[in-house]
């Protein structure tokens, strides 16, 4: 119990889509958060061993909130081009930019949460004063504490989708004629804050999303720091091309991700066609519901079987780095990580299915976590078990539900973990 957290999250956006005012799309907005939190975590730097020691845990209950409002301009322009010859293939190219601009404003109500700590001498600057570095009572917790300080400026980005337009060689018809995507979206994101004393300007961050031969997904993304570096990694309240060398700055952190899928037809066509209907008049989800919701089919695969796919693969690599402040916070150092992930299941038979996801680290070398599952077909009703052997979080489950979704609580659950120490 001394080691047990627990907190909650509630999230008030709302968002008032306005009539188009010609090209542009005008949404006011207001968002307000709140975060419970069952403990505070205490730190202070120790002067005789040069570090930073935890001082101790406080039990109790405390909430944070936070508030923004905003206003958001969006537009779309589109460029084609069809200068090409009667008998080449190639029809169009049509690229279209989405660029946005939203004006916020964001109270400091986390001030008070948040304290100076000193950091280690061997963090010090080439004159020798000593650093200190905001930290807040909240850091570790299961939400997080809410960023300090007023945000008053302006947020922008810049959106890009590719495609062309080919047409068949042997087929005239207008079913010959395809559109294609060659980029799904790449662009930049940032703010500037007008009311911050230093560093007014966010770091960048870029993005990339393709998707090749129709079924191979890429995605990748980098982030750019504007500011010039000490020798410790820390950041100096100058821009990088504000030297006499020029530079946009340098790459904090990046990933790069591809994968890929595979799977059999469905053996009942209509029935495909119904699931996949009724999946889209489902009600959206936000980001940590759908976030939420693939966690739970991820640790439970077994409960989402589809009979009528006879069998699935699903495969995906991915590349990571980050340049971070160390634990010590003593200087930066760059983390690389690297992975393979694999699902993928079979019907044994006309009622059993039997699934397998793995996570490999590619740079330790080690199969990370591993579950297995088997369902099995009861009509109405649908039994799984879902066994993760490797991994940090050993996980038993049998489940037994009904199929419907509407019925989806009636289940009958039996679930037990085991945790490496």
């Amino acid at each position: 119990m001394d080691t047990f957290q627990w907190g909650s999250q509630h999230s008030i956006p709302i968002t008032l889509a306005l009539p188009a005012l010609g090209p542009l799309q005008v949404t006011p907005g207001v968002s307000f958060q709140a975060r419970t939190y069952s403990q505070k975590l205490f730190r202070s730097y120790n002067l005789v061993r040069n570090r930073i020691d935890t001082v101790g845990i406080q039990k109790g209950l405390w909430t944070a909130e936070d508030m923004s409002f905003s206003l958001s301009l969006a537009s779309a322009i589109f460029g084609t081009f069809q200068g090409f010859g009667r008998n080449s293939t190639l029809m169009g190219i049509r690229h279209v930019i989405r660029p946005t601009i939203s004006i916020s404003y964001k109270p400091d109500l986390a001030k008070s949460y948040y304290y100076s700590l000193r950091l280690p001498h061997d963090s010090a600057d080439k004159s020798g004063a000593l650093r200190t570095q905001r930290v807040s009572y909240f850091d570790g917790t299961t939400y997080g504490a809410f960023g300090e300080g007023t945000f008053g400026g302006m947020s922008f980005g810049l959106d890009n989708h590719l495609e062309i337009k080919v047409r068949s060689k042997t087929d005239t018809s207008a079913a010959g004629v395809k559109k294609i995507t060659i980029i799904d979206g790449f662009g930049f994101n940032g703010s500037y804050n007008y009311l911050a004393d230093s560093f007014k300007l966010s770091p960048i961050t870029f993005y990339f999303r393709s998707t090749l031969f129709q079924n191979i997904n890429i995605t990748g993304g980098a982030t750019l720091n504007p500011y010039q570096v000490d020798s410790f990694g820390f950041n100096i309240d100058k821009y990088a091309w504000a030297g006499k060398k020029f530079s946009l700055g340098r790459i904090s952190q990046g990933n790069l991700a591809i994968s890929t899928s595979f799977k059999s037809k469905p053996k009942d066509e209509k029935l495909a066609q119904q699931k996949s209907q009724n999946q889209q008049n489902q009600i959206p989800l936000t980001m940590e519901e759908q976030q939420a919701q693939l966690n739970y089919i991820r640790n439970n695969p077994g409960q989402f079987a589809d009979f009528n796919i006879p069998w699935s693969l699903n495969l995906a690599l991915a590349f990571q780095f980050t340049n971070a402040e160390k634990a010590d916070y003593t200087g930066f150092a760059t983390t690389v990580t690297s992975s393979v992930n694999w699902s993928g299941d079979f019907n044994l038979t006309e009622k059993w299915k039997i699934g397998l996801n793995g996570f490999y680290d590619l740079k330790m070398q080690k199969m990370q976590s591993l579950t297995a599952s088997i369902s099995r077909d009861l009509h109405c009703w649908q039994m799984s078990i879902n066994v993760t052997p490797v991994g940090y979080t050993h996980f038993f489950n049998f489940t037994i539900s009904p199929k419907s979704g509407i019925l989806q609580d009636l289940r009958i659950n039996r679930t037990k973990y085991f945790y490496n120490q």
